[in-house]
């Protein structure tokens, strides 16, 4: 805490003369600065009286030096509070000039005004300009175009009526191979409900016959059927002549197997080798698929199923032709050998 002696001071109401502070408040007594004048009457000072605010910042030697907290507070150390000078005729002004800190917070304000009005002004060029700037997308690489196209598959016009027998064989007239037709029991079906075009693992059939070996074997409509196919093999398995075909042959049995024989099986090969077809080289896997235990616990009529894939060759310029024959144990298995040993390929 300070104190302030009694004396002449700027008068703290704004005026340009002196004002006495009598050690306790501000009187009525003034003067002009540069004049002398006698002090008016003394009135009793209390003591220790606490600073007077509007007082303390007078740069007069015989004061201690106040600490200043913030705008507006109170004169005197950190967490002191001082009692400020109340005169008869009113609470005091603020001794420095009230305009700067006007002018000040006008031209705060207005600098905030000008920076915010600048900022809506940019958001705004720049949502403009963001409208009107076109939308562009950059164009596709281009591509080679030197590069031939995939060889489509060499049949006749779309899903054609496959070949009925004639005189004990069904003659295929794309692949060039034909076999003996098995009997009455074996149907032509209509090659939409045989084949799927959509699918380029899957070979399109050119012939073909089948017969049921269980009708609505699953419960939901299904029938199980033995099947004679011929066909060109798919452009998706690499051919590159008959040396290739004893890889070609396991590549196609494993991709038909899950196709083929959607039910729970094992497979075993019974032979992988070399033929001649009408004196074409050629290949045949012979396989056998075992369905005991699931056959055993749903009642299916048949336990396994044997089946030939072969292949035969047709020069480098057109895909090797397939003939894929599998036939259930519930029918007459020596179908296949009869197909096999009939197979003749032009």
């Amino acid at each position: 805490m300070t104190t302030t002696p009694a004396g002449w001071y700027p008068d703290p109401y704004g005026s340009p003369l002196l004002r006495w502070w009598d050690g306790t408040q501000w009187t009525d007594a003034t003067h002009a600065p540069g004049q002398e004048a006698a002090a008016p009457p003394q009135t009793p000072q209390p003591a220790q009286q606490q600073t007077p605010q509007w007082a303390q910042p007078l740069p007069q030697p015989q004061f201690q030096q106040a600490q200043f907290q913030q705008p507006g507070g109170p004169w005197g150390p950190p967490n002191q509070t001082a009692q400020l000078p109340a005169a008869e005729f009113g609470t005091p002004q603020r001794t420095s000039p009230v305009w700067p800190w006007i002018v000040g917070g006008v031209t705060a304000v207005v600098v905030l005004a000008l920076v915010i009005g600048g900022a809506v002004i940019v958001l705004r060029d720049r949502a403009d300009s963001m409208a009107a700037r076109p939308q562009t997308t950059a164009a596709p690489p281009q591509l080679d175009q030197t590069v031939p196209p995939e060889r489509p598959r060499q049949s006749t016009p779309p899903l054609p009526q496959l070949p009925q027998p004639a005189g004990g064989r069904i003659a295929d007239p794309v692949t060039g191979l034909s076999y003996a037709y098995p009997g009455d029991a074996w149907q032509v079906p209509d090659s939409k409900n045989v084949n799927n075009p959509a699918d380029q693992r899957l070979p399109l059939w050119t012939s073909g016959c089948q017969t049921t070996s269980q009708a609505n074997y699953d419960g939901r409509g299904g029938d199980w059927v033995g099947s004679i196919y011929t066909a060109e093999v798919p452009q998706i398995f690499p051919y590159s002549g008959p040396r290739s075909f004893g890889q070609l042959a396991q590549s196609l049995l494993l991709t038909y197997d899950p196709v083929f024989y959607g039910i729970p099986h094992e497979r075993k090969i019974l032979r992988s080798e070399a033929l001649t077809v009408s004196g074409k080289q050629g290949w045949v896997i012979e396989f056998e698929m075992d369905f005991t235990q699931v056959a055993e616990a749903n009642g299916l009529k048949w336990r396994k199923e044997r089946g030939e894939i072969i292949l035969v060759d047709r020069g480098l310029n057109d895909r090797p032709a397939m003939l894929y024959i599998s036939v259930p144990d519930n029918l007459d298995l020596s179908v296949i050998k009869r197909v096999e040993e009939s197979l003749e390929a032009k």
